[in-house]
């Protein structure tokens, strides 16, 4: 039977992981989709603009990582940001719908100069949620937020100022934008009953912007979920798994480090062995990739694949120390996979390791119970064919990185002086 997914819900997983990545961003992500939303509604957009809307503004700031930027120099009035730029780049290369990356490419821009009346939307809820404060009543901030925007109003296209000024007068809009249920079940309510089905083949797609999103953040990880969906489906064949089973194995190696947005790239990119407080942060993300992950039942099977890969059949890995009598073959497969595409590719501190140090590694960890004897043997009696289509596969993504972020320079030195004009 052919499996879907449902596309919000993977938008949802990604947006999630997104407002990890620093306390000030938390919830930003889903707050600027209700008030989308909420101005969408009174603008009489049709299903199919909301749609698009509430999807683009779940995602809006995903340029952001690869910069590494701070979500704090997000300046009110200042349209050079290159995150939208970068965000547009990222969508557009990678067979995403072009509309979307348009969206985004203009977030930013404010009226009359934002040619899309779908990102001048996302751009006066961005602004506006911005502004708001976590550790101070939405009620009290209700003046400010006002003053501020009055004082910003040449900004917003008309239409969405005048949304604003109804809607801030109303107490039960305010105290919905912080509260994160209302927002879950407002937006999940909307696409209950909206078919946006995608198949294996599209999620993969989507998964591997993803991968980008996440492994983009340092030069010494952007091809680590490439090389691992490159070994983990091929160990998938060994064991006769169907075509489909293969490709749900592809799209959790793409989605396994989605929960490493968490991790600030100082720990990422850091030469020699991590501090205590370091380690802690790092073994997190695979905690965050389950919950973020954890957005539909349909994706359970896949959302365990990928958040499971650091776990250890005698029950010591993380973070939900299972053991083998609970892990499956295809969690199993993953585990491996990771290991030998971590300890085979160039990291911070040291470069890829050769065969036999390899074989020492994964035979000493399956002897101890760690990772599974089998699919290890399996791997070592397959070693030059599965280590050269690692090899090819992280070759020409290190290579693909290498061409967006030089691209992405360029554009952004020529943007920087454009704006110094």
């Amino acid at each position: 039977m052919k499996e879907n997914y449902n596309f919000y819900n993977i938008i949802k997983s990604l947006s999630y992981a997104m407002d990890l990545v620093s306390k000030t961003l938390v919830g930003h992500h889903k707050r600027t989709a209700y008030v989308s939303y909420r101005f969408g509604l009174k603008l009489g957009l049709d299903i199919k603009e909301m749609k698009k809307l509430i999807v683009a503004s779940l995602i809006h700031d995903l340029g952001i990582f690869y910069l590494d930027q701070q979500y704090q120099d997000l300046k009110f009035d200042n349209e050079s940001n290159y995150h939208a730029e970068v965000g547009y780049k990222l969508l557009e290369q990678n067979s995403f719908d072009p509309e979307f990356a348009d969206i985004i490419k203009y977030h930013h821009h404010g009226y009359p100069n934002n040619p899309n009346q779908l990102s001048s939307i996302i751009h006066f809820a961005d602004r506006m949620v911005v502004l708001i404060l976590d550790d101070k009543s939405i009620l009290n901030q209700v003046d400010h937020i006002k003053k501020v925007i009055e004082n910003n109003k040449e900004r917003f296209c008309p239409e969405c100022f005048k949304i604003f000024s109804e809607l801030i007068e109303n107490e039960a809009f305010c105290l919905d934008i912080v509260s994160e249920e209302v927002i879950s079940k407002t937006l999940d309510n909307f696409f209950e009953d909206i078919d946006w089905e995608i198949d294996l083949d599209e999620l993969i797609n989507v998964s591997k912007l993803i991968s980008h999103i996440t492994d983009f953040r340092s030069p010494f990880t952007a091809a680590h979920s490439q090389g691992i969906a490159a070994v983990a489906p091929v160990l998938a064949e060994k064991y006769n798994y169907s075509r489909s089973e293969c490709k749900e194995i592809k799209a959790a190696a793409y989605l396994h480090d989605i929960g490493k947005l968490i991790v600030p790239t100082e720990i990422l990119n850091k030469k020699g062995k991590p501090t205590k407080e370091e380690w802690n942060i790092l073994k997190s993300h695979t905690y965050y990739t389950y919950q973020a992950l954890s957005t539909s039942p349909k994706l359970n099977k896949i959302r365990n694949i990928a958040a499971y890969h650091h776990e250890k059949l005698d029950g010591t890995g993380y973070p939900f120390q299972i053991d083998e009598k609970k892990l499956s073959l295809s969690e199993r497969i993953m585990a491996v996979a990771d290991i030998f595409t971590a300890i085979t590719e160039d990291r911070p501190y040291r470069k890829g390791m050769k065969k036999n140090q390899v074989e020492k590694i994964l035979i000493e960890m399956s002897v101890s119970n760690k990772i599974d004897k089998d699919i290890v043997q399996t791997l070592l009696e397959n070693y030059n064919e599965i280590n050269q289509l690692r090899i090819e596969r992280q070759k020409s993504a290190s290579g693909y990185y290498q061409d967006f972020r030089e691209k992405i320079n360029k554009n952004q030195s020529d943007v920087s002086s454009f704006f110094q004009i």
